[in-house]
C-alpha cells in the first residue's frame, strides 16, 4: 500500500493527458450503488467536472457510505493522476482506495483487500486537487478500480460527482479490446477477471 500527495491543477495542465477518450464506457461498473448507469456518467472530460445540475446526477451510495466503480480501457494506459469529487454538506468521500488491474474488486469484498495505493482526500468543494499516484505501480493498467470506503461526514450517502483520469495511453488498442466491449455489456454477474490481469494481483 502506498500513498501519494495531492496538488491544486490548473485547467491546462489537468485536461492535456486525459484518458477519458480510452475509458471502455460500456464496461463501467458500480457497486453498492442507487444506480448503475450514473458509475459510467461519473467518468467524464475534465472540462465537465463541475457540472451538478440539468442532466447530471451523482454516483450516490446506495447502503452504507461505501461505493466501488471499475473503470476499464480500451488500450493499456499509464496512470499519472487521478481526481475524484464529490457531494456538498459532508457527502464527498473521505478516503479513495485504487486497484490496478482487479476487476474481481467489487462492494461484497473490497474492504479485505489491499489496494495498490490510497490516499486521504481533500475537502475540495472547487473541484481543483489531483492526487498524483506512484507511477511504477500504474505502468500498464487495463482497469482501474475506485473504492471509497467513507465520508466526510462518516454517515449515511455518499456522492461521488466526477472521477478524472491522467497519464498516457498505449499507441494501439489491446488485441482483443473491441470484442471485450461487446461481450461486457449486460455481463455484470459474470465479472471474470483476465488471464492478463491474474499475474498482476496483490496477494489474493
Amino acid at each position: 500500500m502506498s500513498c501519494a500527495h495531492a496538488h491544486d491543477c490548473a485547467d491546462e495542465r489537468c485536461e492535456s493527458r486525459s484518458l477519458h477518450p480510452f475509458v471502455d464506457r460500456d464496461g463501467v461498473v458500480g457497486y453498492n450503488v442507487q444506480d448503475d448507469a450514473r458509475a459510467r456518467d461519473a467518468v467524464r472530460p475534465w472540462s465537465e467536472r463541475r457540472a451538478r445540475d440539468g442532466a447530471q446526477c451523482p454516483l450516490t451510495s446506495d447502503v452504507g457510505q461505501e461505493i466501488v466503480i471499475v473503470i476499464p480501457f480500451m488500450r493499456d494506459v499509464a496512470i499519472t493522476g487521478i481526481s475524484a469529487y464529490g457531494g456538498l454538506a459532508g457527502k464527498a468521500p473521505r478516503t479513495m482506495q485504487a486497484y490496478a488491474n482487479r476487476r474481481d474488486v467489487d462492494a461484497t469484498n473490497a474492504a479485505r483487500k489491499t489496494p495498490t495505493q490510497e490516499w486521504e482526500l481533500a475537502r475540495d468543494d472547487e473541484c481543483v486537487v489531483e492526487y498524483a499516484t506512484d507511477q511504477v505501480l500504474w505502468r500498464t493498467v487495463t482497469s482501474v478500480t475506485l473504492y471509497f470506503p467513507k465520508n466526510f461526514r462518516d454517515d449515511g450517502e455518499t456522492e461521488v460527482w466526477f472521477i478524472g483520469l491522467r497519464g498516457e495511453a498505449a499507441e494501439r488498442p489491446r488485441q482483443g479490446a473491441v470484442i471485450a466491449v461487446y461481450e461486457s455489456r449486460g455481463q455484470r454477474k459474470d465479472h471474470e477477471v483476465p488471464e492478463d490481469e491474474r499475474a498482476m494481483r496483490f496477494g489474493v
